[in-house]
């Protein structure tokens, strides 16, 4: 038996064993399509939507500087931080929960292994990944057409939520450090305001240049009636002046220094309550989720073609190994010929 591959074998191979070849081919088919009508058919669902370039929209709104377009679409790097979100366990366990997918799947109830085996189910029958322009599509499978386009909508709305949580835990950390902030800024400015205001009762000043002009004006008019008494009085007051007057400076300096930390402290604290309570939709849903009407799987015919195509070429190789053992049992079963 000539081992050596080439077309023209080949070709000899097929015609001699074409009937057996064609009927093994038939009947795969035919097997297979019986099979294939026993598989569920399973509907497709997706959502397609657009992440948003930005998740704080107090700065979008209430940034006085460079403000941000609070409509301006994600990057690459926005659609991956969308890919880990959707399918954290977070968001599945919630979709399991919400459909009880342990009863929709049929899957028994075993402790632990079955709340594995359904998360496992659902992550299956999900696909999610970016599409051609960013933008993050999300397909869902099931028997039911409306169970699906129903948990594709439903991921979606968990994923607004599960982002507006991240960033409310963040928020809430924020004002609690601000409140703190603001405390320590408020005790320090009553502490100098009463300072302040115990050097101003002694001294008997409260602002520095007003009382420098009064008793320079004061001081000229005594001055120009000779009144010796009243000059050398107001020269004691303005050495009081020139005394604390630079403490009382100090004081009011620190006053407004500490009055413009509550003011930036006023503006944070709003802009973290604004991204608290503004539960704004981050991203942009082009298309919802539908019940389809037709099936997207199996594919029965793909499924026929391939399984006759294989069962085929097993019985090709079944054939081959058989003429090889043939052959070779021939040729030990000849005499050898002195």
């Amino acid at each position: 038996m000539d081992n050596k591959l080439s077309t023209k074998n080949s070709w000899t191979f097929i015609k001699r064993n074409k009937k057996t070849l064609l009927i093994t081919f038939i009947a795969s088919a035919v097997v297979s399509a019986v099979v294939s009508l026993f598989l569920p058919n399973y509907y497709k669902s997706q959502v397609l939507f657009l992440p948003s370039a930005v998740n704080s929209m107090s700065k979008a709104i209430l940034n006085t500087g460079d403000k941000l377009d609070p409509y301006l679409f994600g990057t690459e790097k926005e659609s991956e931080y969308i890919l880990e979100m959707l399918g954290s366990g977070e968001i599945i366990g919630k979709t399991v929960a919400k459909f009880n997918l342990k009863e929709h799947y049929g899957i028994k109830d075993k402790g632990g292994i079955s709340d594995e085996l359904v998360r496992l189910k659902l992550a299956k029958n999900i696909e999610i990944k970016r599409s051609e322009f960013l933008g993050v599509r999300l397909s869902v499978w099931d028997k039911d057409p409306k169970v699906a386009s129903d948990i594709a909508n439903y991921m979606i709305e968990q994923l607004e939520e599960l982002r507006y949580q991240m960033k409310k835990a963040k928020a809430d950390s924020i004002k609690v450090c601000l409140e703190k902030s603001k405390q320590r800024v408020e005790n320090e400015l009553k502490r100098y305001m009463d300072s302040a205001s115990v050097v101003m009762e002694e001294c008997n000043i409260y602002s520095p240049e007003t009382s420098a002009d009064r008793i320079m004006q004061e001081m000229s008019k005594q001055i120009a009636a000779g009144n010796t008494a009243g000059v050398q009085r107001l020269e004691n007051k303005m050495a009081n002046l020139i005394k604390y007057a630079p403490k009382i400076r100090r004081f009011v300096d620190i006053y407004n220094a500490e009055l413009e930390l509550i003011e930036k402290w006023n503006d944070s604290y709003e802009q973290a309550v604004v991204d608290v309570e503004a539960n704004i939709p981050a991203d942009y849903v082009v298309e919802y989720a539908t019940p389809s009407e037709t099936k997207d799987r199996p594919k029965r015919s793909i499924i026929v073609l391939i399984s006759a195509l294989l069962c085929t070429l097993i019985a090709a190789e079944v054939i081959i190994i058989r003429e090889k053992n043939n052959f070779s049992k021939k040729e030990n079963d000849e005499p050898i010929q002195a």
